[in-house]
């Protein structure tokens, strides 16, 4: 199904890089994070540990998930033209938003699973302190449906954003694609699909 969202602003403010580290070493130290982060956040889910996860988010975040819900026919809601059995529609939500839909499932469900797979890490070429990170998710919880994701295997595209903080980096971006939605790879989400400005 072809992407029905490619492209975002984001404001940038520029922060002068530290002259201690190369290149090099700032970047695997960043993809060090990465994948300390990603072990983290995964565990986040289970403990329902819901500040964590809202910390890292950008107060303009853009949350873009793909749901098998869809409103019933004669409404003006747009449908993806495909073949499949359950086709699938886009929904955009903000931080506050996502968060607040994230805090009521947590709160609904006494287990959650978690599990993150096949990741993937690229640096922007044109802005190195931005990253697309690219993994599989599983999502099991106890209501089994209750959230968009639940049951279901599906590709998170995160950008995480280096520039204001090593320390905290945060999330631009969050897509979360039905793993049977993807026909090929280019449906998928990743760092090309978002073109970044910078404020003077």
């Amino acid at each position: 199904m072809k992407k029905e969202l490619s492209i975002i602003i984001l404001i940038l403010a520029v922060i002068p890089a530290s002259a201690q580290e190369t290149a090099e070493q700032k970047d695997a130290r960043r993809r060090m994070f990465i994948d300390d982060f990603l072990t983290t956040y995964e565990a986040a889910y289970e403990k329902k540990e819901i500040d964590y996860i809202a910390n890292f988010f950008s107060d303009d975040a853009l949350i873009i998930t793909e749901t098998k819900k869809l409103k019933p026919a004669g409404t003006k809601e747009i449908i993806p033209s495909t073949q499949k059995t359950r086709p699938y529609k886009t929904i955009v939500e903000n931080r506050k938003e996502y968060i607040r839909r994230l805090r009521d499932i947590f709160n609904s469900n006494t287990s959650i699973k978690l599990s993150i797979a096949s990741k993937k890490v690229k640096q922007h070429a044109k802005y190195p302190e931005i990253y697309g990170v690219n993994f599989t998710q599983l999502w099991k919880d106890q209501n089994g449906g209750d959230n968009l994701e639940s049951q279901m295997p599906g590709f998170v595209f995160l950008m995480i954003d280096f520039k204001h903080s090593e320390q905290t980096p945060i999330i631009h971006v969050r897509t979360w694609q039905p793993k049977d939605n993807i026909e090929k790879e280019q449906d998928k989400y990743f760092l090309r699909d978002f073109m970044i400005y910078e404020t003077k």
